[in-house]
């Protein structure tokens, strides 16, 4: 269950379960606040040896309806979500079946342009987002369909890695561009049934993202893209986001628009040139390298998604905490196949950040440049919810499974942006995800209770000030299931489960 204890006064130390401490590095507001510059390299002399172990402990294999953990909560958005997915699909068949034998390049050509323009016909158009003229994408069609395809263009081979990373890209922003063009007869009719943001793949694969710790190179990255809508506002990067704004980034010069950046990347995508057993354990392997890189670098998340693909067949994964779930092989050669990926892209494209892996409890600021907490109290003297405004992160979380601790120290008033004011904080968050069982009423091991009862033991005792941490306030955090009630905050509701 994510856990978290608040408190006043000293207190660092090590992480739970062998988490280092990373107090002497210091992480001051804004960008710096999300990575530890002083923090060891990885060592990569040892090829994945140690995360091959990791995946065979952890790995929950070929799981069905995985996309379902990235679903609305709301059961009537969903199904338009579905639609949404299911129109993209078919779009994307009636241009596989421009591909036949015997067409000359001309004839082929001619069908594929056909085919885009009736069905952009069929769609909707906003007036403030950008849009891909038919030209362009006809270009972007014809870069993934071999990949389809493949038997059908003889340049193209599936067990060519860097072949398939254009088509990849292109695909994924092909999907991403018909998410904002709904077809006319499917227009939202609220705004939960429009695109929170879309997501795309950076420009440039095979690539060392910014901000990496180990420089090990990505071969894709996606990314969560702001969709503007036609009153000229934002879909989610408003006064509080739960990515860190890209003026942050840019004024820290650790910007790209084409280059992966660690500390914006939603998820990583690994290439093989088959689905060989030994290829799959090799791509989850590094995406547990590359996993480990996102945790250290985004402060707020909860879990992970990634995608393998061994040829033309793909899966997707999802880490967490104690778990590794990858979904059932997508054959993008086939229609179901495709179907099942685009699910997983659409949904992403409109569920709740929470459905991303992002904590909604901790966003970022955009008036402040900073990240806020929210603290739920169920313990302790404090409020039922506070929110403090980020000034230090003492501890990260260093592994990719275990209890994720993260300590952080915070301030009460919103921190001044003129750079001689004091902007230091008093306040110690810890946010942990530590092993339950029965309600928390009956938890013996409840850090927060404990810290409680140290405190209020301590209480009057001047000369023990300093000493301890002056508990105020945590426990159990919650989170609103698909019904609207609040539940323990668990891996298995983060998962859907009851």
């Amino acid at each position: 269950a994510k856990h978290v204890d608040l408190g006043v006064g000293s207190g660092s130390g090590n992480g739970d379960d062998g988490e280092q401490s990373s107090a002497s590095a210091g992480h001051p507001r804004g960008l710096s606040a999300m990575r530890n510059l002083n923090s060891p390299k990885f060592k990569q002399a040892d090829e994945y040896a140690e995360e091959k172990t990791l995946v065979e402990d952890y790995l929950l294999d070929n799981i069905d309806g995985l996309q379902t953990i990235a679903e609305h909560s709301d059961q009537s958005t969903q199904q338009f979500v579905t639609k949404q997915a299911e129109s993209i699909a078919e779009f994307i068949d009636e241009l596989v079946r421009c591909v036949k034998p015997g067409l000359t390049k001309a004839m082929f050509e001619k069908k594929l342009k056909i085919a885009i323009a009736a069905q952009l016909e069929r769609r909707s158009l906003t007036k403030q987002e950008p849009r891909k003229t038919e030209a362009e994408m006809f270009i972007r069609v014809k870069s993934f369909l071999p990949w389809l395809r493949p038997a059908s263009f003889s340049t193209f081979s599936t067990t060519n890695e860097k072949h398939i990373y254009p088509c990849f890209l292109e695909l994924i922003n092909f999907v991403a561009e018909l998410v904002v063009r709904p077809l006319k007869d499917q227009k939202p009719a609220s705004l939960d049934e429009q695109p929170k943001r879309l997501v795309r793949s950076y420009e440039l694969t095979d690539v060392k993202p910014d901000n990496s710790e180990s420089g090990r190179r990505v071969d894709l990255a996606l990314k969560c893209d702001a969709i503007y809508n036609e009153t000229g506002g934002n879909s989610e990067y408003d006064e509080d986001s739960f990515q860190i704004s890209e003026a942050c980034l840019k004024a820290n010069n650790e910007w790209s628009d084409k280059r992966p950046n660690y500390p914006r990347i939603f998820a990583i995508v690994e290439v093989k040139p088959n689905s060989s057993y030994a290829n799959m354990e090799k791509g989850f392997a590094q995406l547990v390298k590359y996993t480990h890189e996102i945790y250290w670098n985004q402060c707020n998340r909860h879990f992970i998604w990634g995608l393998v693909s061994g040829g033309s067949e793909v899966k997707a994964c999802v880490f967490g905490p104690n778990f590794l779930l990858a979904s059932q092989f997508m054959d993008v050669t086939s229609t179901a196949g495709r179907l099942e990926l685009i699910r997983f892209l659409v949904n992403w494209s409109f569920c709740e950040p929470s459905k991303l892996g992002y904590d909604p409890a901790i966003r970022f600021n955009w008036k402040y440049w900073c990240f806020t907490i929210d603290m739920v109290n169920s313990n302790g003297p404090m409020p039922a919810q506070t929110t403090y405004y980020l000034r230090e992160i003492v501890v990260i979380a260093e592994r990719v499974f275990g209890r994720h601790t993260r300590c952080f120290v915070v301030g009460e008033q919103p921190p001044s942006l003129d750079e001689n004011s004091d902007n230091s904080g008093d306040i110690l968050i810890k946010d942990a995800w530590p092993e339950v069982s029965g309600s928390a009423e009956d938890d013996m091991r409840d850090e927060s209770k404990l810290l409680e009862r140290v405190s209020n033991g301590l209480a009057g005792r001047s000369e023990f000030n300093g000493l301890y941490p002056k508990f105020l306030g945590g426990g159990r955090m919650q989170i609103q299931n698909a019904h609207g009630d609040s539940v323990d905050e668990t891996t298995r509701t983060v998962l859907g489960e009851t």
